[in-house]
């Protein structure tokens, strides 16, 4: 008599694991954690400089690394995208920089403008730092997406 085989199962994903690899199709997390600590550093310094109090400090530089890690991440994975989706590399580069920088910049300045923050503009500033970063990691993941299909071209 033939023996039944079991099926093999695979175990199944923690909630949190589910949560994390959705989250990486929509957010580069390294990226986002650069760029929660730069800005909130910022954010710290600009704060305790001008209040000389700890907590509200803190407090602002850890909702600002919070936005920063959701919002960075997702418009540099945005950046990425648009570098390897674009056939012509000119554009294709010209896209990921000016795209990702201007919504950046858009929703920063209305974010301020919105909660009353005494000088929007002047909060806006530090955003700008995402120009150079669109710039690197646009190239960086270009520069990617041609060296493999490079390598399937010549295979």
């Amino acid at each position: 008599m033939a023996q039944l085989k079991k099926p093999k199962t695979t175990p199944k994903k923690s909630i949190l694991k589910r949560i994390i690899n959705f989250g990486s199709r929509y957010i580069d997390y390294k990226m986002g954690i650069y760029g929660a600590v730069v800005m909130g550093v910022i954010v710290f310094i600009i704060n305790y400089s001008a209040t000389s109090q700890w907590l509200p400090s803190a407090t602002a530089a850890l909702k600002q690394g919070g936005y920063t890690f959701f919002f960075g991440g997702f418009i540099m994975k945005f950046c990425g995208y648009l570098a390897i989706n674009i056939k012509k590399q000119t554009l294709a580069l010209l896209a990921a920089v000016l795209i990702p920088t201007s919504i950046a910049l858009t929703l920063t300045f209305g974010i301020h403008n919105l909660k009353g923050t005494p000088k929007p503009l002047a909060s806006t500033v530090p955003t700008l730092m995402i120009i150079p970063a669109t710039a690197v990691v646009g190239y960086q993941k270009r520069k990617q997406f041609e060296i493999k299909n490079n390598q399937k071209v010549q295979t």
